[in-house]
């Protein structure tokens, strides 16, 4: 289990496969160093109409025995895939994460927190594009400073199950030269009665560091258009679609387009 300082992650909400295993992090705090943290998950799994899962945990002692009414924070992090064309030791990882406050161990060192939505919490879009469909859980205890990031801690992941989506599209153009406006159109569309498809965002990355600058969102039918200036060095043409909901995939589709500026 890698260890990571919490400063460094991302603030922001979270929900994956079972990893539930005890982990302590080395701690110049003798104390943090020789407790022991474990967190399991209801299930390993949860799909579009099971969207909850409950959170277990033990907390022991330095000598291995329970450690009785202590508190025991938890926090949440939904995962999403960001570009990284540099490889390691870049983490191509992105969290929304936020506190699901705490808790407190019982006669039996033991913890509990039911009904905990492995699910984004926030209403608004995700600043990031690519959802891995997974959702972590952090068991964390601290004796001493609460701020200096050294705590024992146990990790567990919830996979999410999405539903299929599917998108079609239509180009103004194969070959496009720098100055050509050019025009996708096309329609985004998901199984009846897994909510509305209005307002799906639709992205055209025309280059690897302007993903967000082409983009659009669907009207109540799905259906979407896209207009754009074709720049000298723009040297691909991906269409894909953002949705909304954490449990709906979106799809990328590679565009039959060559640049020809020279």
């Amino acid at each position: 289990m890698r260890m990571r300082l919490l400063a460094a992650r991302p603030i922001a909400v979270a929900a994956l496969t079972l990893l539930a295993s005890a982990v302590v992090v080395p701690s110049a705090h003798s104390a943090d160093r020789d407790y022991t943290v474990t967190l399991t998950t209801s299930t390993d799994a949860t799909d579009f109409d099971h969207r909850t899962v409950d959170l277990t945990g033990t907390l022991t002692g330095p000598d291995g025995t329970p450690a009785a009414n202590h508190p025991v924070q938890l926090e949440q992090s939904v995962l999403f895939r960001t570009w990284n064309p540099w490889g390691d030791p870049i983490d191509p990882t992105e969290w929304e994460t936020r506190s699901l406050g705490t808790v407190r161990t019982d006669a039996e060192g033991r913890f509990k927190l039911e009904d905990v939505p492995a699910d984004r919490w926030d209403g608004r879009p995700s600043p990031y594009l690519n959802p891995r469909h997974e959702v972590t859980f952090r068991a964390m205890y601290d004796t001493d400073n609460p701020t200096d990031g050294q705590m024992a801690f146990a990790d567990a992941e919830v996979s999410v199950q999405p539903v299929a989506s599917s998108l079609t599209y239509r180009v103004s153009n194969i070959i496009v030269r720098a100055g050509m406006r050019l025009t996708v159109t096309g329609k985004v569309t998901w199984p009846a009665g897994h909510g509305p498809v209005e307002g799906t965002r639709v992205f055209l990355r025309q280059y690897f560091e302007t993903e967000y600058n082409a983009q659009t969102t669907t009207d109540a039918d799905g259906n979407f258009t896209i207009n754009t200036t074709v720049r000298g060095y723009d040297n691909e043409f991906v269409l894909f679609s953002a949705p909304k909901d954490y449990y709906m995939s979106g799809v990328t589709k590679d565009l039959p387009i060559k640049n020809i500026t020279r």
